[in-house]
């Protein structure tokens, strides 16, 4: 029996909903088992057991399963390997597997729950792309995106990739490296919208480049192992952000926005900031800092170089993350959708 801090357990206890709830049965159980069995015998078990208070925030359940599947596709643990998908094994096989693997990799496993999960799901930039075709629509001006907590940069480019998007609607060049399927529903954005991307920025403290074995690994590992179609459009996305020419800063949020702010706005640009899943992850005092820089850079904003802030974030929402965004002048916050936390679907305000 674990002997789990109570919110450490309520963390698993939460995720194995979720992945169950977002089509992985697979990780679900994992987070159960581990929920269940895991003991301080290990520097890895020991670790978790024992995390802050800051359990949810900081995603222990999705760190610990990252570090799993990051040894299982290594093929330093064959044995655990042989048990994953597409294999459905009983759950005491699996965790004996596990057990080994604990004990046999006590250290990759324990370093690997350094960093927050870095998922970089490429299907929320179905959210990004319709929010932007409402933008343009909107504003009749070529956009420059600034993304805070990129990762990879793969949903920077999300104007490169092709979309369907239910009942024969479709977007992007049907012969791109990635394929989008989301279903849209309710107040369709303008899908003949003029879309012009000016720039592309990105920030990340830890950022992952698409150029590097390691850093691509660690993007898949994040994935959930029974989840093969979202794996392959990954590493189709990682593949394609190797052969483009921007990449994303190694900065903390609030500096780097700060950083950018700064610099003059072109007139006939809208700077269009954005992020996906990130917020939670930002110290209060960052976030404070983020708000208020674009508040006041907001303050500032004229109609010929117009300030965007747009996001898609849980905000404690119980089905789905929200997508709201704030246009300067003006600075009114909208609520533009809802949509899965993996877009498989978004439904449009």
């Amino acid at each position: 029996m674990s002997n789990m801090n109570p919110h450490v357990l309520e963390t698993f206890r939460f995720q194995a909903e979720a992945c169950r709830s977002l089509g992985s049965p697979f990780t679900a159980n994992l987070c159960d088992l581990l929920a269940e069995r895991l003991t301080d015998s290990s520097r890895f078990g020991a670790r978790i057991l024992n995390w802050p208070d800051s359990a949810r925030a900081d995603a222990i359940a999705l760190r610990a399963t990252g570090a799993l599947h990051g040894l299982v596709r290594s093929g330093r643990a064959r044995e655990l390997a042989s048990l994953y998908p597409p294999l459905e094994a009983k759950p005491d096989q699996l965790w004996e597997a596990i057990a080994t693997a604990i004990e046999k990799h006590d250290d990759f496993l324990h370093d690997f729950l350094d960093s927050p999960p870095q998922t970089n799901e490429v299907m929320r930039s179905s959210a990004l792309l319709g929010m932007a075709l409402r933008l343009a629509e909107r504003l009749k001006m070529g956009l420059a995106l600034y993304e805070i907590g990129a990762s990879a940069g793969l949903n920077l480019a999300f104007d490169t990739y092709h979309y369907a998007l239910g009942e024969d609607r479709e977007w992007g060049e049907s012969n791109a490296l990635v394929n989008i399927d989301s279903e849209w529903r309710g107040h369709i954005p303008p899908l003949e919208a003029e879309l012009e991307i000016v720039s592309r920025e990105g920030c990340d403290r830890n950022p992952l480049d698409p150029h590097t074995p390691e850093s691509v690994e660690r993007q898949l590992a994040y994935i959930w192992a029974d989840q093969h179609n979202r794996i392959g459009r990954v590493s189709a996305a990682l593949s394609a952000a190797a052969s483009r020419p921007y990449a994303v800063d190694r900065a903390d949020a609030a500096d780097w926005v700060d950083a950018k702010l700064a610099e003059t706005a072109k007139p006939g640009v809208a700077r269009v900031f954005f992020h996906t899943i990130v917020w939670q992850y930002l110290p209060d005092a960052t976030k404070e800092r983020i708000a208020e820089s674009f508040a006041a850079a907001g303050a500032v904003a004229t109609q010929e170089a117009p300030l965007v802030w747009m996001y898609m974030e849980a905000e404690g929402h119980p089905a789905g993350a929200v997508l709201k965004q704030t246009v300067w002048p003006g600075g009114e916050k909208e609520t533009v959708g809802l949509t899965d936390y993996h877009g498989r679907w978004v439904d449009w305000s």
